[in-house]
């Protein structure tokens, strides 16, 4: 991860303002709340239901991972002008206390979108007898114990939309009918979402899943998808020769047709276990980049909805 944090020390002083100084609130200037997102899926929830009433930034452009995210002087600057701060949480940014800390205004409210969702504990991997197993030192997205991907499941989305809806009402009192809104659409959007997934996935002929990085048990889970294994522990490491042979084997003792690869990853690893198995490779998105706006999770979503219907289909 590429995370310096000797080099923002420096810029405190410019952007956290003194402690004896009354600082205008973002709020109070533009007559807008400031929302301060973390990465695409939070921005997008934020927004849908923001609409028009606040701001809504995100912290991480589009085109970068949370993996890849290194603070810049500019990014200091938005925390310390933040009134609210959403984030995924579960340990998807592992880096953001230390930002906070140092740049953020005391009454910055911060909102967890994993409040109140149950995280999956283990991760699983391939044996060599094609068996799926926990790790013991699985350190995906530096998370440690839980599995943060539950972005990817569209009634958990649901739970994070209601968390943050009730933040902001709780920020943003006379905006309470807005909000109240905007999240009811964009609930009945999740719920349709979920429905499609139902109804699409439950018929397939074939529901086993292989993926690049441990990012879609919450999405398997809920659409009785079979996890068999996956490539490698973390998107920034390759796996251990003998992980790979036991992928390798688990895949053909399975019959596993089709391996997922990432969006905005590279495939050449995959694409040799495809060609040593016989395997398709087919694309998913953990919606980690790509374009942001109110739509982006719903359309992403559907994306790899269609990519799972075309996959096991085959």
């Amino acid at each position: 991860m590429k995370f310096l944090l000797i080099p923002i020390i420096c810029l405190l002083a410019a952007c956290k303002p003194a402690a004896d100084k009354e600082q205008e609130s973002p709020a109070s200037s533009s007559g807008k709340l400031q929302i301060l997102t973390t990465f695409l899926p939070v921005h997008a929830h934020a927004a849908a239901i923001a609409g028009e009433r606040a701001g809504v930034e995100s912290l991480i452009a589009g085109d970068v991972g949370a993996h890849d995210f290194s603070p810049r002087p500019a990014d200091m600057k938005r925390i310390a002008q933040a009134d609210v701060l959403v984030f995924n949480g579960a340990g998807m940014e592992p880096w953001l206390d230390a930002l906070v800390k140092q740049a953020a205004k005391n009454d910055l409210k911060k909102v967890d979108l994993s409040a109140g969702i149950t995280l999956l504990k283990s991760s699983t991997s391939l044996d060599g007898d094609g068996h799926q197993h926990a790790l013991d030192n699985h350190q995906g997205c530096d998370q440690g114990e839980h599995n943060p991907h539950f972005w990817l499941d569209p009634i958990l989305a649901v739970q994070q939309v209601e968390t943050l809806r009730d933040a902001l009402i709780a920020a943003d009192p006379q905006g309470a009918a807005i909000y109240q809104k905007n999240a009811a659409d964009y609930i009945t959007k999740l719920r349709s979402l979920d429905a499609d997934f139902q109804s699409i996935i439950a018929p397939l002929p074939s529901k086993k899943l292989v993926t690049f990085h441990d990012a879609f048990p919450y999405l398997a889970k809920r659409y009785g998808l079979e996890m068999v294994g996956y490539l490698s522990r973390f998107p920034e490491r390759d796996p251990a020769p003998a992980e790979l042979a036991a992928l390798i084997e688990g895949i053909r003792e399975r019959q596993v047709k089709v391996v997922f690869t990432e969006a905005g990853y590279e495939p050449a690893l995959l694409q040799r276990v495809a060609k040593d198995t016989g395997a398709k490779v087919s694309t998913l998105d953990t919606l980690e980049v790509g374009e942001l706006g109110p739509d982006a999770y719903l359309s992403g979503m559907k994306n790899n909805l269609e990519a799972l219907r075309a996959a096991f289909a085959r």
